[in-house]
């Protein structure tokens, strides 16, 4: 299926429309690709999971626990003591 759209400018921005028949949903994401043959390829990018890089892979959360002082319990000092 191919369908004949127009490039146009809105702004600082150029668009090109998408025909409603395509049925995609109202803000998904799109990766542009612009090939040096000219053409214009978009493909949808799938939600990211941010623990899927290497870096956390590598995180190491207890070390960070230890030696980061805001993530360290907090001392009671008034009524949050109710064990006692």
């Amino acid at each position: 299926m191919s369908k004949l759209v127009t490039l146009r400018k809105s702004g600082n921005s150029l668009i090109l429309t998408v025909p409603s028949d395509l049925k995609d949903r109202v803000g998904s994401k799109y990766k542009v690709e612009n090939r040096s043959d000219g053409s214009i390829v978009y493909q949808p990018v799938e939600k990211q999971n941010i623990f899927d890089n290497p870096d956390w892979m590598q995180y190491d959360y207890q070390r960070d626990l230890m030696e980061d002082p805001e993530l360290r319990p907090l001392n009671p000092v008034g009524k949050e003591r109710l064990e006692e």
